[in-house]
Order: structure tokens, then sequence, then C-alpha cells
């Protein structure tokens, strides 16, 4: 006998919300970002933005992770398992609660436990992206050193110093080393 088949019931289709390179961010993905922070502030939604306004900001926030996340990649920074695994151990810590506790804490607030994870390494991903661009711009000139003495001369101000680098390139030379050397003696001439 030939069984009648019932109209399935229809079903919403995922849209793009963005398109980032040749990624994509999906509506779904938007809203479980809304929901996580509207989450966040129960009790407190007056102290957020209009929906659209508040929709707009975690997009852009978004957009920005999923830039980051390719620039990381692109630079061949992984973020292991173990890493992600000691950032859910200490949130758990913080809230003075186990990972088991925080994962029914959650699951209570509708938010997906790999969700989660997925959003924790690329918070990681973005605190390297910025470590790594705050060392590599950090270069002070022995002129601006000089200036800043020069401002500070003849004054009371006292400075605490853990360290100086001065570096020297990759299989220095004899010579490049004793020139770092002379600056060493120089900078130590200058603090006693």
């Amino acid at each position: 006998s030939a069984f009648a088949q019932q109209p399935s019931a229809p079903q919403s289709l995922d849209r793009i919300a963005a398109v980032v390179d040749e990624d994509i961010i999906l509506q779904s993905e938007l809203d479980r970002a809304i929901a996580n922070i509207r989450g966040q502030y129960a009790g407190r939604e007056a102290q957020l933005p209009p929906g659209d306004v508040l929709q707009r900001q975690v997009l852009e926030r978004l957009i920005l992770i999923r830039l980051q996340s390719a620039r990381a990649a692109s630079t061949g920074m992984r973020i292991s398992d173990e890493e992600v695994n000691d950032a859910v151990n200490n949130i758990a810590a913080q809230n003075k609660i186990t990972v088991d506790q925080l994962r029914q804490q959650l699951a209570k607030d509708g938010l997906n436990y790999s969700d989660f994870r997925n959003s924790l390494r690329d918070e990681i991903v973005v605190q390297r992206l910025r470590q790594r661009f705050a060392q590599g711009r950090i270069n002070v000139s022995d002129a601006e050193v000089d200036v800043a003495l020069a401002a500070q001369a003849g004054g009371n101000t006292q400075y605490r110093l853990a360290h100086i680098l001065v570096a020297l390139p990759e299989g220095a030379t004899a010579e490049q080393i004793g020139t770092g050397q002379k600056k060493i003696e120089g900078i130590k001439g200058l603090l006693d």
C-alpha cells in the first residue's frame, strides 16, 4: 500500500549577515552573539543600546574578530586545545565553580559549549595578535633616552628600572657585540 507523504513544515534557511574576505558570518552566528550579550546583561537590559545599534556593534565586532583570526592564521599562529582548556579552567576558577558547573550554567543561559570554546579561541588569538603588534612597535632610540634624561636633569625624580634591552642582530659579529657592550656601559654610567 502506498503512503501519502505529509508536507513537511517549512524550514527557514540561515542567511549571510556579512562577507569577510573569503569567509562569511551567518545570521545564526550573529543571533547567538547578540543572545550572549543579552544573557550577560540579564536584569540590566536598560544598559544595552537599542536593538538595531546593538546588532550593528556586535556584527562589527564579529567582523573584526574574523579579520584578526584570518591574519593570525596567515602568520601561522595556532591556538591549541590545551590553551583553550586552560582558559576555560581559568574562567571557572575565577567564578569559583567547576568546569562542569560552567557548562551547566552556559546551557542554562542557552549557550552552546562548543560555541563558547570557539569564541574563547578567537579571544586568545586577538590577545596574541595585540601582544605581537605591541612588541613589534616598541622601539626606543638612544636620542629618545637622551631627551628624557635631559628633561629630568636636576630634578629629584627616581626611577626603578627592571630591564634595558640592547638588541643585537642574530649571529652578531664581534664588532657588533663590542658596540652593544659600549652602549650598556654608557647606560650604566648614566644611571650611576
